[in-house]
């Protein structure tokens, strides 16, 4: 499996201090039954190793990476016990390389623009932002990208259910890890369904699906724009023409043309068109790739959903 795929489809990193190895894999079950299969075991306790061995053994198809690495000996260690990446607080050459050279994907920590040249020039685009609150977050991830457009950051420390929203609503956040989905006193306490509330808490704030517009079929230009000024008369709701389609405010979209749908659609926001088509596959949802748009930059910004309900088809919309 491509590790940094499966990180950036799910958009969260639950990053665990897991001390215990008969618990572990019980706690792996719960993250992967609350929608994330995937976890970054921290080697700053002593059996932490043993841990993240445990868990691949009872679960191989979970996504489990090795954290806190700061030298090569323990590269080496992570990969016998099955590590699938590897994040480190900073960026240590020796590390990146050694990791390459061993073929594990690698996320290491970098802050300033001298350490992003360094792992551009190693051939990184992904990088560890840490620790993300103390050093101003999403404001200084955003001037960090100025310069460097071709990266992305998966910001840690500081990272809670409060703030999950703000760092992945940008295209430059990869993911974001900490434990609040999965707390060290609720491990503790093997309280294995509240983990897996908690993650599917954090998987619905990570889509951020939420009702956009409603939209209405119509058969022409004078028809569309008909309907628009039907909802301005009615409700103040001040008309924007398009060529396809008018909106009466940013409530209903009032079409031109006949699109999917008996009657119209149903236009649904997510905060990452990635997440959302993981998070359909995943689930056994289809979408209609005939019936798709993307942006100037190639990026896909809107796509309808197989299935239709009550006549109207569901029209997946990025927040922008």
């Amino acid at each position: 499996m491509d590790a940094l795929s499966v990180i950036k489809d799910h958009g969260i990193i639950p990053v665990l201090g897991l001390k215990d190895p008969e618990t572990a894999p019980q706690v792996a079950a719960a993250l992967r039954a609350g929608g994330l299969p995937l976890l970054e075991v921290t080697m700053r306790a002593p059996l932490a190793m043993d841990c993240l061995k445990a868990i691949k053994a009872a679960d191989p198809d979970m996504l489990v990476g090795a954290g806190t690495i700061l030298h090569t000996q323990q590269v080496d260690q992570a990969k016998a016990a099955g590590a699938d990446f590897i994040v480190a607080p900073g960026f240590n050459p020796a590390v990146v390389k050694h990791c390459q050279e061993v073929g594990l994907p690698v996320v290491p920590g970098c802050i300033t623009p001298t350490e992003i040249e360094a792992g551009l020039a190693l051939g990184l685009t992904t990088f560890k932002f840490f620790p993300s609150e103390a050093m101003n977050g999403m404001a200084t991830i955003k001037q960090l990208c100025g310069p460097y457009g071709n990266i992305q950051f998966i910001p840690t420390a500081g990272i809670t259910m409060d703030n999950l929203e703000n760092y992945l609503s940008s295209d430059k956040i990869a993911a974001v890890g900490g434990s609040f989905m999965a707390p060290s006193a609720m491990v503790d306490a093997q309280d294995w369904a509240g983990i897996t509330a908690l993650c599917k808490k954090a998987v619905d704030k990570s889509l951020g699906f939420t009702l956009a517009h409603v939209g209405i079929n119509g058969e022409s230009k004078d028809e569309g724009l008909g309907a628009a000024e039907w909802f301005n008369h009615c409700f103040g709701w001040p008309v924007k023409e398009g060529g396809r389609s008018n909106f009466a405010a940013t409530y209903v979209e009032c079409c031109n043309q006949r699109f999917p749908g008996k009657f119209g659609h149903i236009g649904v926001f997510t905060l990452s068109m990635r997440r959302a088509l993981a998070y359909f596959r995943a689930h056994g949802i289809a979408t209609r790739e005939e019936f798709k748009n993307v942006n100037a930059k190639g990026e896909l910004v809107a796509v309808y959903l197989e299935e239709e309900v009550g006549g109207f088809a569901v029209h997946i919309v990025k927040k922008s």
